[in-house]
């Protein structure tokens, strides 16, 4: 009898943990399978799905029903990261403001910290999306689209800053090329520097060989909160970002 209450009580403190301690929260670190076809970088300057918009903290929108946004982080910044990159979310319910954390996704200790383009409370999370998508291919097909249903705010008047159609894919196909410059100054090796130099593209998961001051400047530069957004210093730490 004894043997039995141990187990009950043990298996009672596992589901109290489960729904209570950790009711909201995801996996911190939710990695995405190599086993993915994935794109180059330079995929996504190929087309921009009808529908989508484009915002310059890297992240795409479609607009739902009652004002709802869904969110996803664009897929050529995914491909630099690469598959054996891991994603941190925010939990449903969070609330984030317009040029706060929205994810951050990396490699190893290394991360990157993408901006919301809009504030709003999280509905929902979309845990399909951990998997990865390194082409608007699969965005368009819905087979790993956005990261969050976001109740947004301000909607109306944030679209109008938004790209789409012709603008979107030049913009993308620009900051592309501003991508590659960087890199090539920042490879850390000749030979990699080369093929680039020469013309070739951008290799999936380059960003696995750089150190931690080439992701912190990549940052800085072209991750940066969109103009009017919420000053840095409301970012969530590490620790905030699901569990």
């Amino acid at each position: 009898m004894v043997p039995v209450l141990v187990l009950l009580t043990f298996a009672a403190c596992l589901v109290f943990d489960r729904l209570v301690v950790r009711k909201g929260y995801l996996d911190e670190r939710s990695g995405w399978p190599a086993k993915l076809a994935w794109g180059s970088p330079s995929c996504p300057c190929q087309t921009v799905p009808d529908g989508v918009y484009l915002q310059p903290t890297y992240t795409w929108s479609r607009i739902g029903a009652s004002g709802r946004v869904y969110l996803g982080v664009h897929p050529a910044l995914l491909a630099l990261v690469g598959p054996q990159g891991e994603l941190e979310l925010l939990a449903e319910g969070d609330r984030v403001e317009k040029g706060a954390a929205l994810a951050r996704l990396g490699r190893a200790e290394r991360r990157l910290t993408v901006r919301s383009p809009i504030a709003g409370r999280v509905a929902k999370v979309n845990r399909e999306a951990t998997r990865g998508a390194a082409w608007w291919g699969e965005v368009a097909a819905g087979r790993t689209p956005w990261l969050y249903e976001l109740r947004a705010e301000t909607v109306a008047e944030e679209t109008p800053h938004w790209l789409t159609g012709r603008a979107a894919l030049d913009w993308t196909r620009r900051r592309y090329e501003e991508l590659r410059a960087f890199l090539l100054d920042a490879a850390p090796a000749a030979r990699l520097g080369a093929v680039m130099a020469d013309g070739g593209d951008v290799s999936v998961g380059i960003l696995g060989s750089m150190d931690q001051s080439v992701w912190t400047t990549l940052e800085e530069r072209f991750l940066a909160p969109p103009v009017g957004g919420a000053e840095r210093s409301d970012d969530r730490s590490p620790q905030e970002f699901a569990r």
